[in-house]
């Protein structure tokens, strides 16, 4: 029997107009100069979570007004952590992030809820990733 194929997150939701991207990628993977410009200290334990609101349809974009965003880490025992989320505007759309703590082969779930407008659709992720620190 054939191997199942490995589940790809597509590191995206959308919902009407908007898409929320999102990623979580070890600090030491950045490259120092990115790194520093956000102030982040590449560590070999540490995570950074990045959340982007965009329009769907570049070509006819929607705006992203006083737009709100929370990400909760949860941990294996079911603890659940607010993350601290630093917002950046670049490139014309907004942009956060955040740091948080990743021990060696142990699965740290993200929750994300997202909306582009305060009338906007909600837009939610749930992301898992396990690191490997050696």
């Amino acid at each position: 029997m054939p191997e199942a194929p490995p589940y790809v997150d597509p590191g995206f939701t959308e919902a009407g107009a908007y898409r929320l991207y999102y990623a979580l990628t070890l600090a030491r993977d950045l490259p120092s100069v990115i790194a520093g410009s956000y102030g982040i200290e590449p560590r070999r334990n540490l995570a950074v979570l990045a959340l982007t609101l965009a329009p769907s349809d570049e070509r006819e974009p929607a705006p992203v007004e006083a737009a709100e965003i929370e990400a909760v880490a949860v941990a294996l025992t079911g603890e659940r952590v607010a993350l601290a989320l630093t917002r950046h505007d670049e490139s014309g759309r907004p942009t956060w992030l955040a740091t948080v703590q990743v021990a060696h082969r142990v699965p740290l779930t993200i929750e994300i809820r997202a909306r582009a407008t305060p009338a906007g659709p909600e837009m939610r992720a749930r992301l898992t990733r396990e690191f490997r620190l050696d």
